[in-house]
């Protein structure tokens, strides 16, 4: 473990009734409970009024068992989105871009969907657009698997003939906007975002170890190598990709600390401080909580601004507290390092102290247990109450009302018995009915079976029985099998993945939309010569 304390003698400084500093031994705890030695770990930097306490624990590289510094370079995943929203809204004030601006003005090659979608519905997640990365995944090449570049990524996205909803009606989290961004910030700047950034941003700033990872192969010095944990200890999980703008930032925690200190002098501007973190509006008035590369959202009772990050085998979170003058920045090169949590554990030894919750009382009220399908995507999920507990999506919830319950992830409101509508923190609400489930053994498998084409996607999928479900295997990479069982009529399903079976008006599969978390009902079409396929025995099973 390394430390550095900066201006340590301010952490006597008067005036910090909002917010009490701890001692920088409580920091220690909460990160060597999980990184022992010769390990991967963490970088941690906070801001407290002045004071900047940095640390490091762990290993940055584990071949020539290099140590973790606080001046070790670690990708920082999505915590990058701000930094590309902010070389969009510096266009925006040089006059260059509106906010409202249609997408297809810059990248005139994109589809044209019968809806606009704007420069600010790429901003905050509203536009519609597929997650270009789950789009891969789906075509057989993850990322990570692939050295995606820009170029790849434009092709996907323009290979999508819809949306997932009308831009601007819903919140939903994807990549495939920040992408595009980058793109439109090179077409009108006539600079690569990485040149930009570096020229407006990075330099003026002082954020001299700060940079992209726009082409991969770069050697950058002092940059840690990213680990995912396995059964026997670790393994190299990188990046291998040139896309970036989503993510691909490569910083410390030092120069993160530096940028919302920046935020918070407005030494960027007023007004562009003011846009960067501004949230967002639906079509339908409803206020949502992501701003523009930002989560704008409350934290034991102080508003926080922030943002987590997972690329590979890094995880980063970067926050904000504006009115306790407070910023807490991880880093992390392994991936079941929890860095929001940890960031928050830290955050909580300096911000104003809470009174203890009380225990909250068993549930003892109707059994409302059941399957129950999401409106919107069509995956389904069980509401469970036994033995006095309430949970849903394997969250612990406590009874709120009258049928009514919450938790820290959102709020559930039963509308009667059979349906509920799921409210959660971005002020969204989204309707779940409660289905019955089938019977595997009464379901007809061989039906199914058959090849499925997207173009898409790029793919073609040979379904088969597998037990008592589905195997998904894809013709071109066979030993990539998805396994399914059915849930409900038509429907197949396992984790973050749904097949919704259609049939033409004489009752016969005609096709199958697949569904994630980040991609809805992308069809694929039963090819007319395709010979139901034999039982499938294959090994890999996601």
């Amino acid at each position: 473990m390394r430390l550095i304390i900066f201006a340590a003698l301010a952490l006597s400084v008067t005036g910090q009734s909002s917010a009490r500093p701890a001692p920088t031994t409580g920091i220690d705890p909460i990160f060597t409970a999980l990184i022992r030695n010769g390990a991967p770990g963490c970088t941690i930097g906070v801001s407290s009024r002045g004071v900047v306490i940095s640390r490091a624990y762990g290993l940055a590289e584990l071949e020539h068992r290099v140590p973790m510094t606080a001046d070790t370079i670690i990708e920082a995943g999505s915590v990058s989105k701000q930094f590309t929203a902010a070389a969009t809204l510096l266009l925006v004030v040089d006059g260059k871009l509106s906010l409202d601006d249609d997408v297809r003005r810059h990248i005139p090659e994109l589809p044209d969907y019968g809806r606009t979608i704007t420069i600010d519905h790429l901003l905050n997640h509203t536009s519609g657009l597929r997650d270009w990365g789950m789009v891969a995944q789906l075509g057989g090449w993850p990322r990570t698997t692939r050295a995606h570049t820009q170029t790849d990524v434009l092709d996907i996205i323009r290979r999508q003939r819809s949306l997932n909803y009308v831009p601007g009606a819903e919140y939903s989290y994807t990549n495939s906007g920040y992408n595009l961004l980058t793109e439109i910030v090179q077409r009108v700047s006539g600079k690569s975002l990485a040149q930009f950034t570096r020229e407006r941003l990075f330099v003026p700033l002082g954020m001299t170890r700060t940079s992209w990872r726009d082409d991969f192969r770069r050697v950058v010095p002092d940059r840690a190598v990213a680990y995912a944990r396995t059964e026997t200890g670790f393994a190299q999980e990188m990046p291998f990709e040139d896309a970036y703008g989503n993510g691909g930032l490569l910083t410390t925690v030092g120069d993160l600390l530096t940028w919302n200190t920046a935020l918070s002098a407005n030494r960027l501007g007023k007004e562009m401080t003011a846009r960067l973190q501004q949230p967002a509006t639906l079509n339908d008035g409803t206020p949502i909580t992501y701003a523009r590369g930002l989560f704008v959202e409350r934290y034991r009772g102080v508003r926080a601004i922030v943002h987590s990050g997972s690329t590979g085998a890094y995880r980063a979170w970067l926050g904000r507290f504006p009115d306790q003058q407070m910023s807490v920045a991880v880093l992390c090169n392994r991936s079941d390092a929890p860095a929001s949590q940890f960031a928050k554990r830290v955050a909580d030894l300096f911000l104003p102290a809470q009174p203890a919750a009380s225990a909250p009382s068993p549930y003892d009220g109707p059994n409302l247990s059941g399957l129950f399908v999401n409106q919107r995507t069509g995956m389904s999920t069980p509401f469970v109450t036994a033995s006095g507990e309430v949970t849903f999506m394997g969250t612990p919830f406590v009874a709120s009302g009258p049928q009514r319950f919450r938790s820290d992830v959102g709020e559930i409101v039963f509308l009667g018995s059979d349906r509920f509508r799921w409210n959660d923190l971005q002020g969204q609400s989204v309707e779940y009915r409660r289905i019955v489930p089938v019977s595997p053994s009464a379901v007809r498998l061989a039906e199914y079976s058959g090849r499925y084409a997207s173009d898409e996607a790029d793919v073609t999928y040979v379904v088969s029985p597998y037990g008592h479900g589905l195997a998904i295997r894809l013709d071109r990479r066979p030993h990539i099998v998805t396994r399914v069982k059915p849930t409900y009529a038509d429907a197949f399903e396992s984790n973050d993945f749904v097949a919704r079976f259609r049939r033409d008006r004489a009752g016969r599969i005609s096709g199958v939309g697949i569904g994630t978390s980040r991609v809805r009902d992308l069809f694929f079409t039963r090819m007319p010569d395709g010979q139901p396929a034999a039982a499938s025995n294959a090994s890999a099973v996601r």
